[in-house]
């Protein structure tokens, strides 16, 4: 299904997130959020964002969509926000066990993950693992499906091409192009928002994070093959959410996305870039609970 909305989404909503950081058991502080229903009787929903947002640029906008029905949950990954940004390998791994501690740690049930790139596959990543854990896995344009040329993929993850990546401070400029590219419309960004992702992106130990991502993940999609057999071992329910104008993860990796999860539900959308989640909340709120979010 190719919905053609009318219109994006208004412009985000200021969710009232409560923060709440939690250290983990390897001595990582994470910061949390949550929102909606308080109580834990209720479903819950746990967001997980891509590689150089953070909970409230990747999330204000789909919250309030299961603000009366659940008790949301995000988390600003390690390296990335304000939780904790260690010199460490950030590899897919690490960022799925991550994932399980802070489930373990904020004892959470069965819930409904939802990630958006890098976290849709992270959100993979622990889906395999932890099957049981998961009601329904929602995959937001996500990393990890797109194929690239084996050289290609050498070259981006060499060490001087990371050290570059690591060391190199953006401009301004760059730094609100690439913000603005990630959405078909620009104006969807507001400026407290590309402010905060130019204030994060000067910060030398997120830049390390970056790199690291970047060079662990490029390694790992060396053998795109094994590990789209790994996440293949999730058939619980699943949502695939793409933009048609995904500047970034291109609409081409959904073919490879659909032979992992043949069971997915399929939702993709027109006039709309790498985050539908910011662009058109309501539309991916409406297919999650067709799903069973």
């Amino acid at each position: 299904m190719i919905p053609q909305p009318t219109a994006p989404a208004p412009a985000a909503i200021r969710t009232a997130w409560e923060r709440a950081d939690v250290t983990l058991q390897s001595g990582l502080r994470i910061a949390t959020f949550s929102t909606g229903r308080r109580h834990a009787d209720g479903p819950t929903l746990l967001l997980i964002h891509g590689m150089g947002h953070w909970t409230q640029a990747a999330w204000d906008s789909l919250a309030p969509f299961f603000s009366t029905t659940h008790r949301v949950i995000a988390f600003d990954l390690p390296g990335f926000g304000v939780s904790e940004k260690p010199d460490v390998a950030y590899s897919l791994d690490f960022f799925a066990e991550t994932v399980a501690r802070v489930i373990d740690e904020l004892r959470l049930d069965r819930v409904a993950l939802v990630g958006h790139s890098l976290g849709g596959l992270v959100a993979a990543v622990y889906a395999a693992a932890h099957p049981e854990r998961v009601r329904v896995l929602g995959l937001i344009d996500p990393a990890g499906f797109v194929r690239s040329p084996a050289l290609v993929l050498k070259i981006a993850g060499s060490r001087p091409v990371v050290w570059l990546f690591g060391m190199l401070k953006p401009a301004r400029s760059f730094v609100r192009r690439t913000f603005s590219s990630a959405v078909f419309d620009p104006e969807k960004i507001s400026e407290a928002e590309h402010e905060r992702a130019f204030e994060l992106s000067q910060d030398p130990a997120m830049r390390r994070a970056f790199a690291s991502v970047y060079a662990n993940s490029m390694r790992a999609f060396l053998k795109i093959g094994e590990l789209h057999a790994r996440l293949a071992t999730y058939r619980g329910p699943a949502l695939i959410v793409w933009g048609r104008e995904d500047r970034f993860v291109p609409i081409g990796g959904l073919a490879s996305a659909r032979l992992v999860y043949p069971q997915a539900g399929i939702l993709e959308i027109q006039a709309c870039g790498h985050c539908p989640n910011v662009e058109y909340p309501e539309l991916v709120a409406a297919r999650l609970r067709a799903e069973g979010a």
